[in-house]
């Protein structure tokens, strides 16, 4: 039986439909009239929010592997954003304690990332990764 490679086209296809059916879950639970759900899944509001932030993250980091890591986390954090500002239109609590939660949850998926690129020697980071068809004509005939 053949494991699924995490960049082929299969793969990408199953993140996308777990992130938008992550998405919708997390949405009808944070905009719904379920005030307070959150608090039977996971008990204080603020892991709830790093949990669910953290996994749509990841998912979308699996989902879009071509895109940038930073613009996904950044995106992440601006549909937090977006959450808490409904809240507080719709009559539910927006807080800004939840919107760090959803920040740092985000920023702990792009972490790991981030300090990968710090560990790079600066000529490779500015240079960026070498491309197979780049090499072979550096070198001499």
């Amino acid at each position: 039986m053949d494991r699924l490679n995490p960049t082929s086209s299969q793969a990408r296809t199953a993140a996308r439909f777990l992130l938008i059916l992550a998405a919708l879950v997390c949405g009808v639970g944070m905009l719904g009239p379920f005030q307070g759900v959150e608090n039977h899944l996971i008990e204080p509001d603020k892991a709830a929010h790093f949990t669910a932030f953290y996994g749509l993250t990841l998912l979308m980091f699996s989902a879009f592997p071509n895109r940038r890591r930073l613009d996904l986390a950044v995106l992440a954090i601006a549909v937090g954003s977006a959450i808490e500002i409904l809240q507080a239109v719709t009559g539910r609590d927006g807080e800004i304690g939840d919107l760090v939660a959803d920040a740092a949850g985000a920023l702990a998926v792009y972490a790991p990332v981030w300090l990968e690129w710090a560990r790079q020697p600066r000529v490779e980071r500015r240079r960026g990764p070498e491309l197979p068809g780049a090499a072979r004509a550096r070198e001499p005939a």
